[in-house]
């Protein structure tokens, strides 16, 4: 492959997709610079290997099974667990104070965010890949390499899983309170 046509290929993907991809990064390590640093990741994998790309499934696609699985990685590093202790030690003395609630307006916006927080990965990467990515449900399918039944039956119980969460919480659907 000609470097030119990798370069525009690089190029248009980056403009239709970045932005998804640092919103669903986001949500998974819920710290802007380093979301933006795992689509970079992302970006940069994705022209290393463009050449073994095969096309079974379309350029979005594949862009979010590498996002996906940066964060999964970073998730799983030392580094992480090792700021998530930090993170916990400044809430216990009193020390921190988190910017994301301090953006996020209403208090209802806050309970779901938590409630998609506590999800199971396999729950959560259904959920925010189909309704904060707008991916399809075949594509989602195609994303995490499962049947697509098995993508809505995630997709309902991820929601029953957050609805009884919210309830459990005392947040009362049209009400911020």
């Amino acid at each position: 492959m000609m470097k030119e046509h990798k370069d525009a290929c690089l190029s248009n993907a980056m403009a239709l997709y970045g932005d998804y991809l640092v919103r669903v990064c986001y949500t998974y390590v819920q710290d802007w610079a380093i979301a933006e640093d795992m689509v970079q990741d992302t970006f940069v994998k994705y022209y290393e290997k463009m050449e073994q790309f095969r096309e079974q499934s379309s350029v979005k696609t594949y862009l979010y099974r590498i996002a996906l699985n940066n964060c999964h990685s970073y998730l799983a590093s030392w580094r992480y667990k090792k700021l998530q202790v930090i993170d916990y030690w400044h809430k216990l003395i009193g020390h921190a104070v988190d910017p994301v609630h301090k953006v996020i307006a209403s208090e209802s916006d806050v309970m779901l965010v938590l409630a998609i927080e506590k999800l199971p990965t396999k729950y959560k990467d259904v959920l925010l890949l189909y309704h904060f990515a707008e991916l399809s449900l075949k594509e989602v399918s195609e994303t995490l390499k499962m049947p697509e039944n098995t993508v809505k039956t995630r997709l309902r119980r991820a929601r029953q899983m957050i609805g009884v969460t919210l309830l459990e919480e005392g947040f009362e659907y049209g009400s911020d309170s």
